[in-house]
């Protein structure tokens, strides 16, 4: 078999799986309705895992997410693969732009994980601050990707700060906590500096999804750093526009940074061979 035919053959092969996959762990969840969050986020972490396994995502974690107080993490953004790069490894529920809801197969999977869908404008801003507080305040975690968009993955964008005045200690009768993620890509086998990979696994710009990820069913697999900042609790936020410029100068200097930690302190997750 040529080589360009043993590529179509890996991108068919993977995309079948994930099919197979994804049909097999919603009716799972049809059944498991009955209990509620705990299984949906099991079955989110499975797909996820599953995913980066048929993919041959090799994803490395530096830090540990902060589960003593329900939490905000608060990432960067290049695309899907984040998705599920984060999903494999942590139980917070996304929040998403609400057109994700229509979107064909995703937008049924991102309904199915109970992702909390939000307006970018002024007129929402507010409602949607108080629904993300009651569900902090009953113990919800969630992943934000606070540029509001995606990007090259190279450069982090401003950070938006509405949805962090959650944070701010009058807001809520209960501690709760912000934690950064910085997501690089990298690619497998190589070294960790100077081997960006990101403008073949980024989905940002005019890029299509459909061609986009057939390319990425067809790519060999990738490197995903993920590093964790360290926690900071709300009665330790003053405001939510220095608590947004704090967490992007984080996440921009841990994805310049990333894979330059001990190895102690990584761990390391191989899903694919």
């Amino acid at each position: 078999m040529s080589a360009s035919g043993s590529v179509t053959l890996r991108g068919v092969v993977r995309a079948v799986g994930i099919l197979a996959m994804t049909a097999l762990l919603v009716a799972l969840r049809l059944v498991l309705l009955p209990f509620g969050r705990s299984a949906s986020i099991l079955l989110r972490r499975l797909w996820c895992r599953g995913c980066c396994r048929l993919l041959g995502i090799e994803l490395a974690v530096t830090g540990r997410s902060f589960d003593a107080a329900p939490t905000l993490l608060v990432a960067n953004h290049a695309g899907y693969v984040d998705i599920l790069a984060l999903g494999a490894v942590l139980d917070g529920t996304f929040i998403a732009k609400a057109e994700v809801a229509r979107w064909p197969v995703l937008g049924l999977l991102a309904r199915q994980c109970g992702t909390l869908f939000i307006r970018r404008d002024r007129r929402h801003a507010l409602l949607q601050r108080n629904e993300l507080a009651a569900r902090m305040r009953r113990g919800e975690s969630f992943v934000l990707f606070a540029e509001g968009t995606s990007s090259s993955g190279r450069t982090v964008q401003r950070f938006k700060s509405s949805l962090l005045s959650v944070l701010e200690p009058w807001v809520l009768d209960r501690p709760v906590a912000v934690q950064s993620a910085a997501i690089a890509y990298r690619q497998r086998g190589a070294a960790a500096s100077g081997d960006a990979h990101e403008e073949r696994y980024a989905w940002w710009g005019d890029a299509t999804l459909l061609p986009h990820l057939w390319r990425i069913l067809c790519l060999p697999g990738m490197r995903v750093e993920l590093r964790l900042g360290e926690p900071v609790l709300s009665w330790d936020v003053r405001d939510r526009k220095q608590l947004a410029a704090r967490l992007e100068d984080e996440v921009r200097h841990n994805l310049l940074t990333a894979g330059e930690e001990a190895p102690a302190r990584r761990r390391a997750m191989a899903f694919g061979s």
